[in-house]
């Protein structure tokens, strides 16, 4: 009976020293614990240099115990990975379900931007885009719809939808689950680890000389081909036109980022495809001078400039808010 007590007794007094083992593990500095590996250091590097450097990194990737057998196992794999495989940083990516818990955790300090993307169109979900029947009547869905709706998702346009028949009516996607799946989450548009001073801002000035360089843009490309981020500032200002003559187009990291996926045909032309760029006296202007970044909503921006507009005047904005007329010399 004292044999099984004191078994109990080391047993218990075993698991209580684990616990805090780990919960103390996941407190301390990363320079002594993860960031040690070979492969996390570049990552932690750039997280001490980002917005999020004060941000610990179980508030973001949880812990082995944040999603109960879930996530005991995937961090199990994790160092049974470490451990077995010779792995670099650039071969460990996050997988669809792991970007999606990622994004679930930017709500707890982001909650307007999230209302705010949850109330636009960016939050469709895989049912919306590629179950859209008068979309798919037009145009079979293929490789390249999901560089940007679904640019996380683990399979080819082949292991999501069964498009075996020829009737579109018959496509279905082949996981119900993934159904209500988002298909842009917030790391689609931003990379948690780029390099910037926490205190300063990203400020896009007319004149580019006097922007701020001491801190980069928030938001990033995500370029799946590449598994990777191209950083907003860094991605080509496309060349436009309507017709033969040129467009003026807007040069911001927020407005080159909405280019990749509100792009035009292979001439560039204004309006063709799913391009939105504008034309007329808003020639040039930014997205974002307009469109919320998260939602995208437009009505409360005419009256930062034309606070002299009516309601019936800003209506008839709205009714076609991106003119493609054929420009005046």
């Amino acid at each position: 009976m004292k044999k099984k007590t004191l078994l109990l007794l080391f047993g218990a007094l075993f698991i209580v020293v684990l616990t805090c083992s780990y919960m103390t593990w996941n407190r301390i500095d990363p320079d002594y614990t993860c960031a040690r590996c070979h492969e996390i250091a570049p990552s932690h590097a750039q997280w001490k240099m980002s917005a999020h450097a004060n941000v610990r990194c179980t508030d973001c990737h949880g812990t082995a115990m944040s999603n109960g057998l879930h996530s005991f196992m995937e961090k199990a794999n994790m160092v049974f990975v470490h451990f077995t495989q010779n792995k670099t940083n650039e071969e460990i990516r996050l997988n669809e379900q792991q970007v999606l818990d990622v994004s679930n955790r930017c709500i707890a300090c982001h909650q307007s931007e999230y209302t705010g993307w949850l109330a636009g169109g960016h939050a469709a979900n895989y049912k919306e885009i590629f179950m859209d029947s008068a979309h798919n009547a037009k145009e079979k869905p293929y490789w390249d719809c999901l560089r940007c709706h679904g640019m996380f998702y683990d399979g080819n346009i082949h292991d999501l939808i069964n498009l075996e028949s020829t009737s579109s009516v018959d496509w279905k996607l082949r996981d119900k689950k993934q159904e209500m799946l988002p298909t842009m989450p917030c790391l689609a548009c931003h990379q948690m680890h780029t390099d910037n001073p926490v205190s300063q801002r990203y400020v896009t000035l007319t004149d580019s000389s006097r922007a701020n360089r001491e801190r980069n843009p928030s938001n990033a490309l995500y370029l799946r081909a590449d598994k990777s981020y191209l950083r907003a500032d860094l991605l080509p200002k496309p060349v436009m036109f309507l017709g033969d003559s040129i467009v003026e187009t807007a040069s911001d990291p927020a407005t080159r980022l909405c280019m990749q996926c509100h792009a035009p045909n292979s001439k560039h032309q204004v309006g063709s495809e799913d391009d939105c760029t504008v034309t007329g006296v808003h020639k040039g202007i930014s997205c974002i001078s307009c469109h919320r970044p998260h939602s995208g909503e437009t009505k409360a921006s005419c009256a930062q400039c034309h606070p002299s507009l009516t309601d019936e005047q800003i209506k008839g904005v709205f009714e076609k808010p991106h003119t493609y007329d054929k420009m005046k010399e």
